[in-house]
Parts: structure tokens; sequence; C-alpha cells
């Protein structure tokens, strides 16, 4: 089963995502925030996820420096960004910083399906 950790602040989308891609026969865990993300990656016993969805904007740690903390510590999970607030430099910002894919909000289901199906078989 592939495993995802999905991390967004907002409780309505994080809600949502769960639901529906546990339907879809994921195993999701969730943090509504990067530094619960990144303690997620470290709880003892947990084994990482087969891909990292991470909110872009998220209060206390953003995606942007989950991900430089990822790419700092040398991960190799791949980490699909999804943000409302993309400007036209900022998925190659985000590509820079570790990201292997951008999506944006609000997204497409089978796009966002399809894109983790892609990143989940590429390990």
């Amino acid at each position: 089963m592939t495993r995802l950790l999905v991390a967004d602040d907002s409780e309505t989308v994080l809600l949502m995502l769960q639901r529906r891609l546990e339907m879809e026969g994921y195993d999701v865990v969730t943090a509504t925030n990067g530094v619960e993300a990144l303690e997620r990656l470290r709880e003892p016993g947990a084994s990482d996820p087969d891909v990292i969805l991470l909110d872009a904007m998220m209060p206390q740690m953003s995606g942007l420096e989950v991900l430089q903390e990822l790419h700092d510590a040398g991960s190799k999970i791949p980490v699909l960004m999804i943000s409302a607030h993309l400007d036209a430099q900022e998925p190659d910002r985000m590509r820079k910083l570790g990201a292997t894919d951008v999506v944006p909000k609000p997204f497409e289901w089978e796009d966002l399906i399809g894109k983790i199906e892609e990143l989940a078989n590429s390990k």
C-alpha cells in the first residue's frame, strides 16, 4: 500500500485529501504545519512515506522551509508541492529546493492522483 504524508494548514483541505486518498486505497498520515510534518517523519518506528504532499504556505514552518530541511538531510522521498499562490517563478524555485513536482490549487482530482502514482512508482 502506498503511504503518503499530507501536510496542509487548512483543516478542510486536509480532511478532504485524507478521506479521498484513503478511499483510493492510500495509507495517509497528516500534519497541519511544517513542524508537525517533520515530526511525523522523525517518529520512532515510523516508516518513510512513499510520497509527501506539502502545502507551500503553512504557519510555524512553511512548505518551502520543510523542503529545505529535507534537502539538507539528503531525503530521497518525492515531494509534491501544492499551492494556491503560485507566481511564474515559484514552481522553478520549489524544484530547486527539492520538490519533485508542483500542483496548483484548486487541482483536478484525477491530475493529483496521476502525479501521486507517477511519483510513488518512480521510487
